[in-house]
């Protein structure tokens, strides 16, 4: 999968969908390649405080491996139906029964907060690697894994977004595709 952050969203009021549109050139996560054919589309739903949207995301193939690979837009966080804002939200909100101001049920917190618990240390040590091989300094004085990932991405709104992007576009994103994984 390839993880964009300039796009637009172009709404078709016959499918009653956004079409996303991408601003900028897509690169092979797989083999760094440059030519990427588009080979189809799918429909791809989301769930953010505005309730349920519908996306139109592209399919791409690589010309120099074949692979395809889907163009998500940054506000998706792959195999997850919540967008990355909401579940940003959901994760900074702490633990336990904290109020947490998203569309979601405790359920679907409780199993999303589990999930970045699982998944959150990974995250860190993949971008301390990213860090180290551009030749940035690996950072290594905070104890809690959401610190270094901030320390990496910065603190501002949208860190989630930027982490997804990073690990999606270094073809490091751990597939979790079935529920059994998640």
């Amino acid at each position: 999968m390839i993880c964009i952050e300039s796009y637009c969203l172009i709404f078709n009021k016959c499918n009653s969908c956004y079409h996303v549109k991408s601003l900028e050139n897509s690169i092979c996560p797989i083999c760094s390649g440059s030519k990427l054919a588009v080979i189809g589309s799918r429909k791809r739903k989301v769930l953010d405080g505005n309730g349920e949207t519908l996306l139109v995301i592209r399919r791409l193939q690589c010309k120099n491996c074949n692979r395809i690979h889907h163009e998500l837009p940054d506000m998706i966080v792959p195999y997850k139906r919540y967008s990355s804002e909401e579940i940003e939200s959901i994760i900074e909100s702490g633990t336990g029964n904290t109020f947490c101001k998203t569309c979601c049920e405790n359920s679907s917190i409780y199993r999303l907060r589990r999930w970045f618990r699982s998944i959150s240390s990974y995250l860190a040590a993949c971008l301390g690697a990213i860090a180290a091989q551009r030749g940035l300094p690996i950072i290594t004085m905070y104890r809690e894994t959401l610190q270094k990932i901030k320390a990496y991405t910065g603190d501002a709104p949208g860190w989630l977004s930027r982490t997804v992007r990073a690990l999606s576009n270094t073809n490091n994103w751990i597939h979790t595709r079935f529920a059994f994984l998640s």
